[in-house]
């Protein structure tokens, strides 16, 4: 079986996986690489708004969603267990937290007026997104911050703050789950209040008091004595699964994943179906790169991109001599098929995804073979055509045609 053959086999309704329904979904994260934290937000469902008509580039008001966290790998998997903690955005909030991002995003576009008034509204904006962004971990996941995380790379730091959470445990009668979501409030610390801490552990241990305050004494410690070193602590890669609307939100700027490699993918469906296709190429989590395969570049196509063309090229030369490529220039739709269907890997630095040069139709009925790397502002943007059909964007034509997409917000 070919390698895309079984990459679609994994995503079909009718493969082996699907009718297993959750023990399906188990298997596929205990393929997955134990380094990969898979995070899922998803908006709870508000029946009213499927009688109402929805205009484009507006969202429904935020009320309740769920963060559901899937931990991978064998091992992993047999100590812990998917965890998933019902949230809410704050109702005396300034203002809706998509809204915002939808209004940023709508600043960060305007083109009218002098070029005072437009870099005006741009630090306006820029402002805004650091300011929502500050705020997302406190109003948004509150006490449960530590549930975004992904798994620390130093296991001897992972070590200690486990084995003091079990000592302090000792042989109580608990879940998995449970001692597991103590693990996390530890390791995550340090973005957490001690109010915090403790409202999360009488969540944990519901009707048992006593032991959340033991546990909460072991917790505090822990933050007292490691707060430090977790803040600069690398972690693990990060891969969000997210509804309808959350893809408006800025997540990956917050100051919670500022330490983390973090991608979105569609599904976690998808992100196995990803694994299987890359498997042979993934060290320690991460998909290693060939520098030495063959791989075509498009740079500055538009030649209104200077400062782009001037480094971009620089550092390809001197970094990967044996690239080749196109700079100042726009492509013909036959250097892009070549390149989309010979070279290893393909890196686009210019406006938008590219596809104003070769309709993202056309590419999705080739067979693609380079990884794709499309530098261009919101080349991976989805568009909200109002209603009640889902956002759609380039991206997808591309993940259709080719096993690796990555792109820009």
């Amino acid at each position: 079986m070919s390698e895309k053959s079984d990459s679609s086999e994994r995503l079909s309704f009718r493969s082996q996986f699907a009718k297993e329904g959750v023990n399906g979904m188990l298997k596929r994260l205990e393929e997955m690489p134990s380094e990969w934290t898979i995070i899922q937000l998803t908006r709870a469902v508000d029946p009213n708004e499927y009688f109402s008509i929805r205009q484009p580039n507006y969202s429904p008001k935020l009320k309740d969603f769920f963060l559901t966290r899937f931990p991978c790998g064998t091992e992993l998997l047999k100590k812990n267990s998917p965890v998933c903690v019902k949230l809410s955005w704050p109702e005396d909030a300034t203002g809706d937290l998509i809204q915002s991002f939808l209004n940023i995003k709508e600043k960060l576009g305007q083109r009218k007026g002098t070029s005072a008034h437009i870099q005006k509204i741009r630090n306006e904006a820029s402002s805004d997104v650091e300011r929502l962004c500050r705020e997302i971990g406190p109003m948004c996941f509150k006490e449960w911050s530590c549930l975004v995380l992904g798994k620390l790379m130093n296991k001897a730091l992972e070590d200690e703050i486990r084995e003091a959470v079990d000592k302090r445990i000792g042989n109580a009668d608990i879940s998995i789950r449970q001692r597991y979501m103590c693990y996390l409030i530890g390791e995550g610390s340090c973005h957490l209040e001690n109010g915090d801490i403790e409202v999360a552990l009488y969540q944990v241990f519901d009707g048992n008091e006593s032991l959340a305050i033991n546990v909460l004494e072991c917790l505090i410690r822990i933050k007292e004595t490691l707060e430090s070193r977790l803040h600069v602590a690398a972690r693990h890669p990060v891969l969000l699964v997210l509804d309808d609307h959350f893809d408006n939100v800025s997540w990956e700027c917050t100051p919670l994943l500022k330490r983390h490699p973090v991608s979105r993918v569609f599904s976690l469906h998808v992100a196995h179906a990803l694994f299987t296709s890359h498997k042979d190429h993934i060290k320690g989590g991460l998909r290693e790169i060939n520098e030495n395969e063959v791989c075509y570049y498009v740079v500055n196509p538009d030649g209104n991109l200077p400062s782009v063309e001037e480094h971009i090229p620089k550092f390809f030369r001197k970094r990967f001599p044996q690239w080749i490529g196109i700079i100042g220039k726009k492509p013909t739709e036959e250097e892009l098929i070549k390149a989309l269907t010979e070279s290893n890997t393909y890196v686009y630095c210019g406006h938008g995804s590219g596809s104003q040069y070769i309709a993202s139709e056309r590419i999705q009925r080739l067979k693609v073979k380079p990884l794709q790397m499309l530098f261009g502002c919101s080349s991976v943007a989805l568009k909200d055509l109002g209603g009640h059909t889902e956002m759609y964007g380039d991206v997808m034509e591309f993940a259709i045609a080719c096993r690796l997409v990555i792109n820009l917000i």
